[in-house]
């Protein structure tokens, strides 16, 4: 039974000590012991404050950093606008593009075949003249369009030869060459026509010819 008592005397003692502990620190401090806990309580409120007030810091930041939706529109516009004020800058190797008075004298000749193709039926049997209107279109003007189309761009002014003659008026040459073929190739098919029918009036005259008196 004694056992009972011993745990509540030494509870009752810890009381003691801690009352006269507490009560030595109230006598040290004297009339400044209402600060000290005023002090202790303001500590204590701070402390559990702290973390909730780093959370509202941390979203007040990220609302400062993060663009509203006028200056990101704003943004938006400006890049847009110094992006349409860029232009890209021509590929170094683009090859040449046809002028416009190469391409009338192209469609030119191109045309000027087609008419001769449809009088095939009057050149002679084996005729050099139209065999040269074929290879015209199959062959000699794609062969002389590519070739100009093939070379560079930077290159189309520069000269060609020794003459200063850049690619472009090379080109124009050759496209004359073959005009001026097709015009002497349509000439002398005309010129058979011609031959043919004043042949013909010759024949009429010698087989119609008037009685001599």
């Amino acid at each position: 039974m004694w056992l009972l008592f011993v745990p509540l005397l030494i509870l009752a003692g810890l009381i003691l000590m801690g009352s006269a502990l507490v009560g030595a620190v109230f006598g040290l401090l004297g009339p400044a012991w209402p600060l000290v806990l005023i002090a202790v309580g303001a500590w204590m409120f701070w402390r559990e404050d702290r973390p909730r007030r780093q959370q509202q810091y941390g979203r007040a930041v990220a609302t400062c950093a993060k663009p509203g939706p006028r200056a990101s529109a704003k943004q938006s516009g400006s890049v847009a606008s110094v992006k349409s004020e860029v232009k890209p800058a021509p590929p170094q190797n683009a090859k040449p593009e046809l002028p416009i008075d190469v391409q009338v004298k192209v469609e030119q000749i191109r045309r000027k075949v087609e008419v001769l193709l449809g009088f095939a039926d009057r050149f002679p049997p084996f005729s050099q003249d139209l065999f040269l209107v074929r290879q015209t279109a199959s062959e000699y003007l794609p062969r002389t369009i590519d070739t100009f189309l093939g070379l560079p761009r930077d290159s189309v002014d520069k000269p060609l030869t020794a003459e200063g003659k850049t690619p472009l008026q090379e080109l124009k040459t050759q496209l004359d060459l073959l005009d001026a073929k097709l015009d002497e190739i349509a000439q002398a098919l005309q010129r058979q026509d011609m031959d043919r029918l004043l042949a013909n009036r010759r024949f009429l005259e010698e087989r119609f010819g008037r009685a001599t008196a």
